[in-house]
């Protein structure tokens, strides 16, 4: 999990760097990108074939990407462009030592070996967890249940809940057949018959 956390912060650096036109920082931070995650002695790059390298990227791509879909990751893909106050170099890999260590008490040998499919789905139940003690108290509360002036009652209003555990809209609607009677009047032209 840690050379994890540190390829997707040089992915984001990378990233940046494209945004930048810097393409000398970005062959530097891929280099570095793909030494971190070998296990053997440094290579001489200069010397290696491009197409090699490309090769030897996208295997470490491939090989680091999650092979679950999970919720969680489809609607963090919607990154800020500014960087937030508290955020530094190395701060992934705390994130995380910070997340597991915090919720199930392990060390950071066990945090730092663990596959990343492991680590996103408990990140996403954490996450869950987290989600349905604050909608608990939220009941609780005298908040959740505004004055409605039309049906004078308190009504309950429910907490609302991040983007990635709401159900999913449909993708293809139904098709259903209109009553005769409530047909507009008129000449009627079907655009997808063309």
């Amino acid at each position: 999990m840690k050379k994890r956390a540190k390829l997707d912060e040089l992915g984001q650096s990378m990233g940046d760097a494209v945004s930048k036109g810097d393409f000398d920082k970005y062959y530097l931070l891929s280099v570095q990108f793909v030494e971190t995650a070998l296990t053997q002695d440094k290579v001489d790059w200069n010397k290696v074939p491009w197409r090699e390298f490309l090769v030897a990227y996208s295997e470490v791509v491939k090989l680091n990407a999650p092979t679950l879909e999970f919720p969680i990751l489809v609607s963090s893909k919607k990154k800020q462009d500014k960087k937030l106050p508290w955020e530094y170099d190395g701060r992934a890999w705390y994130f995380w030592l910070n997340l597991f260590a915090s919720n199930y008490g392990w060390d950071e040998k066990k945090i730092e070996n663990m596959d990343i499919d492991t680590a996103l789905g408990l990140y996403q139940e954490i996450l869950m967890d987290e989600q349905f003690a604050k909608e608990w108290t939220w009941q609780l509360s005298e908040i959740s249940y505004p004055y409605n002036q039309s049906s004078k009652k308190q009504e309950f209003k429910p907490l609302e809940r991040p983007e990635w555990m709401l159900p999913l809209a449909p993708t293809h609607l139904p098709v259903i057949r209109m009553r005769k009677d409530m047909m507009p009047m008129g000449n009627i032209m079907d655009l997808s018959a063309k």
